[in-house]
């Protein structure tokens, strides 16, 4: 009997420490699983954008909906105003990723960055002039205001060689976006080359300026994109954040080409900005499906886009030489990049 207790206490014994080791064995899968849940923390992209519904929209879209989780990233927003400003920061790693407009092209063709992804086609760009003026030939000889290597100093610049005027028949004055604005509101400047939503605020001060050109006056001949770059190369030395941040794109751009009401507010209380502005910025904007956008980008569309551009900037001196936009748009990774 005492024999038969021993063997029991032993089996239990037994059983226990298998239990003991079975258990040990769970907390040690447990504790793999905390590390490995550990290492797919969300990894920090620096996101630049510029403060108008072009260049926030989709920020602001994949924010609500959950896209930068989904991929894996998360986040962090610095605001540009313009386009040579946020390539600048590309050289210097303090941003990962840029929204630029079409005027700024020129840096990525001449080798200063390379495009992720084309975010829209716009209309925005103008030449204004102070009330009474209405045509650019009475601009010669009077103050106009610039903004250096953007889509309004490229605008600029094809309206010249329309009418047949050059930049030495004026006082080209060489200004950021925002102190432009409050010279032209405040009559220091006779013209400008701008784009909305700047002219919203010129208007203020001025509610009878006139428009004397606009991107529509060249849509037969030039496409003005706007896209997302990042450093040149960056994409083959990074090639999980290149398709993350562009599944993240292509999913934000087809919700807000469904769903554009609701981006406007989105983008609206992103930017702390009133709905009635965004409305009127997003009416400039010509969107696409992230499936046209494949489309452009396997036929060879967008690279016609971008060869057009750099003709343009070649003539204004921009640029030396006309690159092959393959080396600085690669379509084949954007086509071949699913939706997050």
């Amino acid at each position: 009997m005492n024999n038969h207790v021993t063997r029991r206490n032993v089996l239990q014994l037994s059983l226990g420490a298998a239990a003991i080791s079975l258990l040990a064995a769970c907390g040690a899968k447990a504790d793999d699983a905390s590390s490995s849940n550990a290492a797919k923390e969300p990894v920090e992209i620096k996101v630049g954008y510029i403060a108008d519904y072009n260049g926030a929209a989709l920020m602001a879209v994949a924010d609500q909906e959950g896209y930068w989780a989904k991929a894996g990233l998360k986040p962090k927003y610095l605001p540009f105003t313009n386009g040579p400003l946020a390539i600048q920061a590309l050289g210097t790693n303090n941003v990962d990723v840029v929204y630029i407009g079409s005027g700024a092209l020129w840096l990525p063709a001449s080798g200063k960055a390379e495009i992720w992804s084309v975010n829209s086609v716009s209309n925005a760009d103008r030449i204004i002039a102070q009330p009474g003026i209405k045509t650019l030939a009475e601009l010669k000889g009077k103050k106009v205001a610039v903004p250096t290597g953007t889509s309004g100093d490229q605008l600029f610049s094809l309206a010249l060689a329309k009418e047949g005027l050059s930049r030495e028949d004026f006082k080209v004055t060489a200004m950021e976006p925002p102190a432009i604005v409050a010279a032209f509101a405040a009559g220091q400047v006779d013209g400008a080359a701008l784009w909305y939503p700047l002219i919203d605020s010129a208007k203020k001060g001025q509610p009878d300026m006139v428009e004397l050109f606009s991107n529509e006056d060249f849509i037969d001949t030039l496409t003005f994109p706007s896209t997302f770059v990042a450093a040149p190369g960056r994409a083959a030395k990074d090639k999980d954040l290149a398709t993350g941040f562009i599944s993240i794109v292509k999913s934000a751009n087809d919700y807000r080409h469904s769903n554009q009401e609701n981006t406007i507010a989105l983008t609206a209380k992103f930017l702390k900005l009133k709905e009635e502005d965004m409305a009127a910025q997003a009416s400039v904007a010509k969107l696409f499906t992230s499936q046209e956008l494949d489309k452009l980008s396997s036929d060879g569309t967008i690279y016609t886009w971008l060869d057009g551009l750099q003709q343009q900037f070649k003539k204004d001196e921009k640029i030396t030489e006309i690159s092959d936009p393959k080396s600085f748009y690669n379509s084949e990774l954007f086509v071949s990049t699913p939706a997050v």
